[in-house]
């Protein structure tokens, strides 16, 4: 588990945004690194710390669409070639009192 979360860590870092004020490998990242355990593994529920990032995420999301296209883009990198549970991810807004700011699918189209 800890290997995979610094493998999309790593990617992160990767193919952070460079041409915005939200960069995906400081911003995005370290706020939501901690959700891994649920949506990645067994973990029953997603963790306060994930929560948190998330609800953090959602507000910025909502005052801006280029930052709102740029965390889509992040976690879109960072969920390509791993095992995420999309049925455990789609429960993330319910379980974290948060508005969705993208879709929880493979491909998100993060252009709306």
């Amino acid at each position: 588990m800890a290997k995979i979360l610094l493998t999309l860590f790593a990617l992160a870092l990767i193919l952070g945004q460079t041409n915005a004020v939200i960069q995906c490998g400081t911003d995005v990242i370290p706020k939501v690194i901690s959700c891994g355990g649920f949506i990645l593994g067994d973990d029953a529920k997603p963790s306060q710390a994930c929560c948190v990032g998330l609800q953090d995420l959602a507000k910025i999301a909502a005052a801006s669409q280029p930052d709102r296209k740029d965390i889509c883009l992040c976690f879109k990198a960072a969920m390509q070639g791993s095992k995420v549970n999309y049925t455990k991810a789609k429960q993330l807004p319910d379980l974290c009192h948060f508005t969705p700011f993208m879709p929880m699918v493979p491909n998100p189209d993060c252009s709306k």
